[in-house]
Protein backbone atom coordinates (compact mmCIF):
# COMPACT_ATOMS: atom_id res chain seq x y z
CA UNK A 1 0.00 0.00 0.00
CA UNK A 2 1.47 3.44 -1.02
CA UNK A 3 1.73 6.42 0.93
CA UNK A 4 -1.97 7.88 -0.74
CA UNK A 5 -4.98 5.41 -0.75
CA UNK A 6 -7.06 7.73 -2.68
CA UNK A 7 -7.35 11.22 -4.19
CA UNK A 8 -10.38 12.06 -5.78
CA UNK A 9 -12.56 15.19 -6.66
CA UNK A 10 -16.05 15.24 -5.97
CA UNK A 11 -19.22 17.41 -7.31
CA UNK A 12 -21.38 18.73 -4.49
CA UNK A 13 -24.63 16.32 -4.71
CA UNK A 14 -23.21 14.58 -8.09
CA UNK A 15 -23.58 17.71 -10.28
CA UNK A 16 -21.36 17.52 -13.55
CA UNK A 17 -23.40 19.27 -15.78
CA UNK A 18 -23.20 23.58 -15.96
CA UNK A 19 -23.49 26.54 -17.67
CA UNK A 20 -21.53 29.52 -17.44
CA UNK A 21 -22.28 31.89 -14.72
CA UNK A 22 -23.14 28.84 -12.24
CA UNK A 23 -21.03 28.23 -9.21
CA UNK A 24 -19.32 24.87 -9.00
CA UNK A 25 -19.16 23.47 -5.74
CA UNK A 26 -17.22 20.09 -4.38
CA UNK A 27 -15.05 18.92 -2.46
CA UNK A 28 -11.36 17.00 -2.86
CA UNK A 29 -10.87 14.18 -0.39
CA UNK A 30 -7.75 12.72 0.42
CA UNK A 31 -6.59 9.34 2.64
CA UNK A 32 -2.83 9.23 3.39
CA UNK A 33 -1.54 6.49 5.13
CA UNK A 34 1.97 7.40 5.58
CA UNK A 35 3.31 10.36 6.98
CA UNK A 36 3.73 12.98 4.06
CA UNK A 37 5.92 15.53 3.41
CA UNK A 38 4.34 18.34 0.62
CA UNK A 39 4.82 21.81 -0.21
CA UNK A 40 1.21 22.18 -1.04
CA UNK A 41 -2.31 20.93 -2.18
CA UNK A 42 -3.99 23.31 -4.77
CA UNK A 43 -7.02 22.62 -7.03
CA UNK A 44 -7.03 24.00 -11.00
CA UNK A 45 -9.50 24.91 -13.01
CA UNK A 46 -9.30 24.14 -16.78
CA UNK A 47 -11.11 24.73 -20.06
CA UNK A 48 -9.80 24.63 -23.23
CA UNK A 49 -10.29 23.17 -27.10
CA UNK A 50 -7.69 21.51 -28.66
CA UNK A 51 -7.28 19.52 -32.16
CA UNK A 52 -4.60 18.18 -33.69
CA UNK A 53 -3.89 15.94 -36.79
CA UNK A 54 -1.10 15.03 -39.48
CA UNK A 55 -0.37 14.45 -42.68
CA UNK A 56 1.84 12.05 -44.78
CA UNK A 57 3.20 12.90 -48.14
CA UNK A 58 5.42 10.77 -50.49
CA UNK A 59 7.40 7.62 -49.83
CA UNK A 60 10.55 6.54 -48.61
CA UNK A 61 13.40 9.25 -48.12
CA UNK A 62 10.90 11.45 -49.75
CA UNK A 63 8.40 11.04 -47.16
CA UNK A 64 7.28 14.07 -44.95
CA UNK A 65 4.59 14.46 -42.50
CA UNK A 66 3.53 17.53 -40.76
CA UNK A 67 1.39 18.66 -38.37
CA UNK A 68 -1.57 20.69 -37.57
CA UNK A 69 -2.90 21.91 -34.85
CA UNK A 70 -4.98 24.64 -32.59
CA UNK A 71 -6.19 25.77 -29.16
CA UNK A 72 -8.17 28.10 -27.38
CA UNK A 73 -8.36 28.70 -23.70
CA UNK A 74 -11.54 29.39 -21.82
CA UNK A 75 -10.84 28.99 -18.11
CA UNK A 76 -7.03 28.61 -16.31
CA UNK A 77 -7.03 29.53 -12.83
CA UNK A 78 -5.79 27.97 -9.65
CA UNK A 79 -6.73 27.79 -6.02
CA UNK A 80 -4.55 26.52 -3.48
CA UNK A 81 -6.29 24.53 -0.39
CA UNK A 82 -3.49 23.43 1.67
CA UNK A 83 0.55 24.57 2.36
CA UNK A 84 1.76 26.92 0.05
CA UNK A 85 1.78 27.74 -3.34
CA UNK A 86 3.59 27.14 -6.24
CA UNK A 87 6.20 30.20 -5.46
CA UNK A 88 5.67 30.53 -1.94
CA UNK A 89 8.54 30.24 0.33
CA UNK A 90 8.81 28.72 4.18
CA UNK A 91 8.74 25.43 5.62
CA UNK A 92 7.22 22.14 3.86
CA UNK A 93 4.24 20.88 5.50
CA UNK A 94 3.64 17.42 6.51
CA UNK A 95 0.27 15.32 6.47
CA UNK A 96 0.22 12.71 8.93
CA UNK A 97 -2.10 9.86 8.28
CA UNK A 98 -5.92 10.43 8.21
CA UNK A 99 -8.83 11.55 5.78
CA UNK A 100 -8.99 15.09 4.72
CA UNK A 101 -11.27 17.01 3.19
CA UNK A 102 -11.31 20.77 1.48
CA UNK A 103 -13.85 22.10 0.08
CA UNK A 104 -14.09 24.59 -3.45
CA UNK A 105 -15.96 26.68 -4.89
CA UNK A 106 -15.34 27.95 -8.43
CA UNK A 107 -17.77 30.67 -10.28
CA UNK A 108 -18.12 29.72 -14.11
CA UNK A 109 -17.27 33.04 -16.04
CA UNK A 110 -20.87 34.10 -17.45
CA UNK A 111 -19.41 34.27 -20.78
CA UNK A 112 -20.60 32.47 -23.76
CA UNK A 113 -18.37 28.87 -24.33
CA UNK A 114 -18.94 26.35 -26.26
CA UNK A 115 -20.02 22.70 -25.26
CA UNK A 116 -17.79 19.76 -24.04
CA UNK A 117 -16.78 17.58 -27.07
CA UNK A 118 -14.80 14.60 -27.23
CA UNK A 119 -13.58 14.36 -31.02
CA UNK A 120 -11.86 12.05 -33.48
CA UNK A 121 -8.82 14.68 -33.73
CA UNK A 122 -9.62 16.96 -30.75
CA UNK A 123 -11.95 18.51 -27.95
CA UNK A 124 -13.35 20.96 -25.75
CA UNK A 125 -12.93 19.97 -22.34
CA UNK A 126 -13.75 21.10 -18.64
CA UNK A 127 -11.85 19.96 -16.15
CA UNK A 128 -10.64 20.03 -12.45
CA UNK A 129 -7.34 18.81 -11.56
CA UNK A 130 -6.23 18.14 -7.92
CA UNK A 131 -2.25 18.90 -7.40
CA UNK A 132 -0.66 16.98 -4.14
CA UNK A 133 2.92 19.14 -4.98
CA UNK A 134 6.12 17.78 -3.28
CA UNK A 135 9.57 18.56 -2.89
CA UNK A 136 12.47 16.65 -5.74
CA UNK A 137 9.35 14.33 -6.00
CA UNK A 138 6.68 13.36 -8.49
CA UNK A 139 3.65 15.00 -7.93
CA UNK A 140 0.38 13.44 -7.12
CA UNK A 141 -2.43 14.21 -9.33
CA UNK A 142 -6.33 13.42 -9.81
CA UNK A 143 -8.49 14.82 -12.92
CA UNK A 144 -12.58 14.94 -12.94
CA UNK A 145 -14.23 16.61 -15.84
CA UNK A 146 -17.48 17.97 -16.17
CA UNK A 147 -20.30 18.93 -18.75
CA UNK A 148 -20.00 22.62 -20.09
CA UNK A 149 -23.17 23.44 -22.10
CA UNK A 150 -23.67 26.38 -24.46
CA UNK A 151 -26.59 28.07 -24.48
CA UNK A 152 -28.28 26.69 -28.47
CA UNK A 153 -31.69 28.20 -28.15
CA UNK A 154 -34.28 26.37 -30.42
CA UNK A 155 -37.56 28.21 -29.87
CA UNK A 156 -36.85 31.00 -32.61
CA UNK A 157 -38.66 31.59 -35.61
CA UNK A 158 -36.15 30.55 -38.57
CA UNK A 159 -35.50 27.22 -36.86
CA UNK A 160 -39.67 26.41 -35.47
CA UNK A 161 -40.69 26.76 -39.12
CA UNK A 162 -41.00 23.62 -41.43
CA UNK A 163 -38.06 23.21 -43.67
CA UNK A 164 -38.27 21.23 -47.50
CA UNK A 165 -35.42 20.42 -49.85
CA UNK A 166 -35.23 19.19 -53.86
CA UNK A 167 -33.57 17.56 -56.06
CA UNK A 168 -34.49 16.55 -59.89
CA UNK A 169 -32.21 14.58 -61.85
CA UNK A 170 -31.58 11.78 -64.81
CA UNK A 171 -30.74 8.25 -63.74
CA UNK A 172 -27.90 7.39 -66.14
CA UNK A 173 -25.22 8.35 -67.74
CA UNK A 174 -25.45 10.55 -70.71
CA UNK A 175 -25.62 7.88 -73.33
CA UNK A 176 -28.41 5.93 -71.51
CA UNK A 177 -30.73 8.00 -69.47
CA UNK A 178 -33.35 5.61 -68.07
CA UNK A 179 -35.71 9.25 -67.14
CA UNK A 180 -35.81 11.45 -64.60
CA UNK A 181 -36.01 11.10 -60.45
CA UNK A 182 -37.42 13.92 -58.28
CA UNK A 183 -37.08 13.85 -54.37
CA UNK A 184 -38.69 15.81 -51.56
CA UNK A 185 -37.76 16.11 -48.30
CA UNK A 186 -39.58 17.82 -45.59
CA UNK A 187 -38.83 18.22 -41.75
CA UNK A 188 -41.14 19.61 -39.27
CA UNK A 189 -38.84 22.05 -37.75
CA UNK A 190 -35.06 23.28 -38.21
CA UNK A 191 -34.15 22.92 -34.83
CA UNK A 192 -34.58 20.04 -32.17
CA UNK A 193 -33.62 19.19 -28.66
CA UNK A 194 -31.69 15.30 -28.05
CA UNK A 195 -34.55 13.17 -27.12
CA UNK A 196 -37.08 14.64 -29.28
CA UNK A 197 -38.05 13.45 -32.62
CA UNK A 198 -37.50 14.59 -36.36
CA UNK A 199 -40.98 14.99 -37.75
CA UNK A 200 -39.65 13.53 -41.56
CA UNK A 201 -41.37 13.04 -44.66
CA UNK A 202 -40.46 12.76 -48.59
CA UNK A 203 -42.43 12.78 -51.89
CA UNK A 204 -40.14 10.01 -54.47
CA UNK A 205 -41.45 10.39 -57.89
CA UNK A 206 -39.18 7.61 -59.97
CA UNK A 207 -40.01 8.28 -63.63
CA UNK A 208 -36.56 6.47 -64.83
CA UNK A 209 -36.39 2.55 -65.65
CA UNK A 210 -34.00 2.29 -62.11
CA UNK A 211 -35.80 0.20 -59.10
CA UNK A 212 -34.75 2.35 -55.81
CA UNK A 213 -34.16 -0.32 -53.71
CA UNK A 214 -34.34 1.20 -50.31
CA UNK A 215 -34.70 4.74 -48.63
CA UNK A 216 -32.21 5.22 -45.56
CA UNK A 217 -32.73 8.40 -43.31
CA UNK A 218 -29.72 9.52 -41.82
CA UNK A 219 -28.59 12.19 -38.98
CA UNK A 220 -24.99 13.16 -39.83
CA UNK A 221 -22.67 14.60 -37.60
CA UNK A 222 -20.53 17.80 -39.54
CA UNK A 223 -16.93 18.04 -37.53
CA UNK A 224 -14.71 21.09 -38.98
CA UNK A 225 -10.91 20.86 -37.82
CA UNK A 226 -9.24 24.54 -37.83
CA UNK A 227 -5.70 24.67 -37.29
CA UNK A 228 -3.89 28.16 -36.30
CA UNK A 229 -2.69 28.32 -40.11
CA UNK A 230 -6.43 28.55 -41.06
CA UNK A 231 -6.10 24.75 -42.78
CA UNK A 232 -9.58 23.03 -42.18
CA UNK A 233 -9.87 19.22 -42.00
CA UNK A 234 -13.40 17.73 -42.41
CA UNK A 235 -15.29 14.52 -41.19
CA UNK A 236 -18.51 13.47 -41.12
CA UNK A 237 -20.67 10.52 -39.06
CA UNK A 238 -23.65 8.89 -39.50
CA UNK A 239 -25.05 9.30 -35.88
CA UNK A 240 -28.45 7.96 -36.28
CA UNK A 241 -30.91 6.33 -39.45
CA UNK A 242 -34.11 4.84 -40.38
CA UNK A 243 -35.03 2.67 -43.40
CA UNK A 244 -37.63 2.57 -45.47
CA UNK A 245 -38.82 0.34 -48.75
CA UNK A 246 -38.08 1.55 -52.05
CA UNK A 247 -40.11 2.29 -55.21
CA UNK A 248 -40.08 0.63 -58.20
CA UNK A 249 -40.01 2.22 -61.43
CA UNK A 250 -43.05 4.26 -62.63
CA UNK A 251 -44.09 4.79 -59.39
CA UNK A 252 -44.12 7.66 -56.60
CA UNK A 253 -44.16 7.14 -53.13
CA UNK A 254 -45.52 10.04 -50.38
CA UNK A 255 -44.31 9.44 -46.80
CA UNK A 256 -46.07 10.60 -44.05
CA UNK A 257 -44.63 12.46 -41.32
CA UNK A 258 -42.21 9.79 -39.56
CA UNK A 259 -40.48 10.25 -35.96
CA UNK A 260 -36.48 10.03 -35.94
CA UNK A 261 -35.32 10.26 -32.53
CA UNK A 262 -32.40 12.17 -32.09
CA UNK A 263 -30.09 10.48 -29.26
CA UNK A 264 -27.48 12.40 -27.05
CA UNK A 265 -25.70 14.40 -28.95
CA UNK A 266 -23.55 17.31 -27.84
CA UNK A 267 -25.22 20.88 -29.46
CA UNK A 268 -24.45 22.86 -32.73
CA UNK A 269 -21.01 24.44 -31.56
CA UNK A 270 -21.08 28.08 -32.51
CA UNK A 271 -18.32 29.78 -30.02
CA UNK A 272 -15.64 27.60 -30.84
CA UNK A 273 -13.12 29.09 -33.25
CA UNK A 274 -11.01 25.87 -33.85
CA UNK A 275 -13.60 22.97 -33.63
CA UNK A 276 -17.01 23.48 -35.34
CA UNK A 277 -19.81 20.68 -34.87
CA UNK A 278 -22.89 21.11 -37.10
CA UNK A 279 -25.90 18.57 -38.06
CA UNK A 280 -27.26 17.53 -41.19
CA UNK A 281 -30.72 15.26 -42.32
CA UNK A 282 -29.91 13.13 -45.07
CA UNK A 283 -31.77 10.95 -47.14
CA UNK A 284 -30.02 8.83 -48.91
CA UNK A 285 -32.22 7.36 -52.00
CA UNK A 286 -30.70 4.03 -53.02
CA UNK A 287 -31.02 3.31 -57.08
CA UNK A 288 -30.24 -0.04 -58.17
CA UNK A 289 -27.83 -0.19 -61.11
CA UNK A 290 -26.83 3.77 -61.10
CA UNK A 291 -25.50 6.80 -58.63
CA UNK A 292 -27.17 7.08 -54.93
CA UNK A 293 -29.30 10.44 -54.41
CA UNK A 294 -28.39 12.27 -51.56
CA UNK A 295 -30.92 15.22 -50.20
CA UNK A 296 -29.81 16.71 -47.59
CA UNK A 297 -31.54 19.92 -45.16
CA UNK A 298 -29.21 21.41 -42.22
CA UNK A 299 -30.34 21.23 -38.55
CA UNK A 300 -29.77 22.67 -35.37
CA UNK A 301 -29.44 20.54 -32.03
CA UNK A 302 -29.96 22.77 -28.91
CA UNK A 303 -29.60 22.42 -25.66
CA UNK A 304 -33.22 24.25 -24.43
CA UNK A 305 -36.17 22.18 -25.09
CA UNK A 306 -39.04 22.91 -27.54
CA UNK A 307 -41.36 25.07 -26.14
CA UNK A 308 -45.12 25.65 -27.54
CA UNK A 309 -45.52 28.96 -28.35
CA UNK A 310 -47.73 31.39 -26.03
CA UNK A 311 -49.94 33.56 -26.97
CA UNK A 312 -49.13 37.42 -26.76
CA UNK A 313 -50.14 39.34 -23.51
CA UNK A 314 -51.16 42.79 -23.89
CA UNK A 315 -51.60 44.73 -20.60
CA UNK A 316 -55.07 46.41 -20.36
CA UNK A 317 -56.05 49.86 -21.20
CA UNK A 318 -56.40 52.58 -18.07
CA UNK A 319 -54.09 50.69 -15.73
CA UNK A 320 -51.70 52.72 -13.72
CA UNK A 321 -50.54 50.71 -11.70
CA UNK A 322 -49.95 47.61 -13.75
CA UNK A 323 -46.88 45.50 -14.05
CA UNK A 324 -46.41 43.99 -17.62
CA UNK A 325 -45.43 40.65 -18.98
CA UNK A 326 -42.20 39.62 -18.36
CA UNK A 327 -39.99 41.15 -20.54
CA UNK A 328 -37.92 39.20 -23.55
CA UNK A 329 -34.63 37.64 -22.66
CA UNK A 330 -31.97 39.78 -23.46
CA UNK A 331 -30.96 39.30 -27.19
CA UNK A 332 -34.33 38.36 -28.21
CA UNK A 333 -37.57 40.35 -28.45
CA UNK A 334 -41.39 38.38 -28.77
CA UNK A 335 -43.19 38.69 -31.88
CA UNK A 336 -46.73 35.90 -32.06
CA UNK A 337 -45.53 34.08 -29.32
CA UNK A 338 -41.91 33.22 -30.24
CA UNK A 339 -38.49 34.92 -29.95
CA UNK A 340 -37.03 36.42 -33.41
CA UNK A 341 -33.66 34.83 -34.01
CA UNK A 342 -30.48 36.41 -31.64
CA UNK A 343 -26.75 36.75 -32.32
CA UNK A 344 -24.77 34.21 -29.57
CA UNK A 345 -22.45 35.99 -27.14
CA UNK A 346 -24.35 39.53 -27.10
CA UNK A 347 -26.68 40.15 -24.20
CA UNK A 348 -24.95 40.52 -20.33
CA UNK A 349 -27.27 37.50 -19.52
CA UNK A 350 -27.55 34.33 -22.26
CA UNK A 351 -29.82 32.37 -20.49
CA UNK A 352 -33.35 32.05 -20.01
CA UNK A 353 -35.26 31.92 -16.35
CA UNK A 354 -36.64 27.88 -16.81
CA UNK A 355 -36.26 24.75 -15.87
CA UNK A 356 -33.42 22.91 -16.25
CA UNK A 357 -33.76 20.00 -18.99
CA UNK A 358 -32.80 16.32 -17.82
CA UNK A 359 -29.35 15.19 -18.97
CA UNK A 360 -27.93 11.49 -21.05
CA UNK A 361 -24.76 10.41 -21.76
CA UNK A 362 -22.85 10.59 -25.10
CA UNK A 363 -24.08 8.35 -27.34
CA UNK A 364 -20.24 8.03 -27.88
CA UNK A 365 -19.62 6.77 -24.79
CA UNK A 366 -16.34 7.91 -22.68
CA UNK A 367 -13.04 8.60 -23.38
CA UNK A 368 -9.59 9.04 -21.61
CA UNK A 369 -8.50 12.60 -20.28
CA UNK A 370 -4.62 11.82 -19.65
CA UNK A 371 -2.47 13.86 -21.43
CA UNK A 372 1.04 14.30 -21.53
CA UNK A 373 1.04 16.71 -18.83
CA UNK A 374 0.25 13.62 -16.17
CA UNK A 375 2.83 12.12 -14.14
CA UNK A 376 2.83 8.95 -13.20
CA UNK A 377 1.32 9.11 -10.09
CA UNK A 378 -1.90 10.27 -11.63
CA UNK A 379 -4.75 8.61 -9.17
CA UNK A 380 -8.23 8.67 -9.42
CA UNK A 381 -10.45 7.60 -12.45
CA UNK A 382 -9.60 9.31 -15.69
CA UNK A 383 -12.42 8.34 -18.19
CA UNK A 384 -15.13 11.17 -18.87
CA UNK A 385 -18.15 10.27 -20.53
CA UNK A 386 -20.34 14.09 -21.37
CA UNK A 387 -23.73 14.60 -20.57
CA UNK A 388 -26.17 15.88 -22.84
CA UNK A 389 -29.71 18.10 -22.08
CA UNK A 390 -32.03 15.13 -23.14
CA UNK A 391 -35.98 15.65 -23.29
CA UNK A 392 -37.45 12.06 -22.19
CA UNK A 393 -40.96 10.77 -23.39
CA UNK A 394 -41.15 13.61 -26.38
CA UNK A 395 -44.89 14.11 -26.75
CA UNK A 396 -44.82 13.56 -30.91
CA UNK A 397 -46.96 16.08 -33.12
CA UNK A 398 -50.29 14.36 -33.85
CA UNK A 399 -50.72 16.52 -37.29
CA UNK A 400 -47.94 17.33 -39.78
CA UNK A 401 -47.73 21.24 -40.00
CA UNK A 402 -47.56 22.35 -43.57
CA UNK A 403 -46.28 21.77 -46.16
CA UNK A 404 -45.97 17.76 -45.40
CA UNK A 405 -47.80 15.48 -47.68
CA UNK A 406 -51.49 15.15 -45.65
CA UNK A 407 -52.36 11.75 -46.82
CA UNK A 408 -50.87 8.31 -45.81
CA UNK A 409 -48.21 6.76 -47.69
CA UNK A 410 -49.05 5.54 -51.13
CA UNK A 411 -47.84 4.78 -54.59
CA UNK A 412 -49.21 5.10 -57.72
CA UNK A 413 -47.99 4.59 -61.17
CA UNK A 414 -47.48 7.48 -64.15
Amino acid sequence: MGKIEYFIVEFYGGKTTFYPGEALNGTLRVKVNKELKLRGIRLEFHGKAHIHWSETTGSGEHRRTRHYSNSETYINTMATLFGKGPNESGDDPVLQPGEYSYPFQFLIPNQNMPTSVEANHGYVRYWLKGIIDRPWRFDFTTKAAFTMIEFVDINTLPLLQPCQMAENRDVGCLCCKSGPLSITLYTDRGGYCPGESIGVSAVISNNSNNEIIGLEFQLIQAIVYIASCGKQRHGEEKVASMFQEGVKPGEESRLPMLAFTIPSLPPSTLSCHCLRLSYVLRLKVRVKGAFNSNVNIPITLGSVPYRPPMPPQYPPPAAPNFVGPPQPLAGFSGMAGYPEASKLGEGSQPYPNIAPPSYAESVRGGTSINDDGDSGKALGNNTFTPMYPFVYNYQFPSAPPAPFPQDPATKSTF
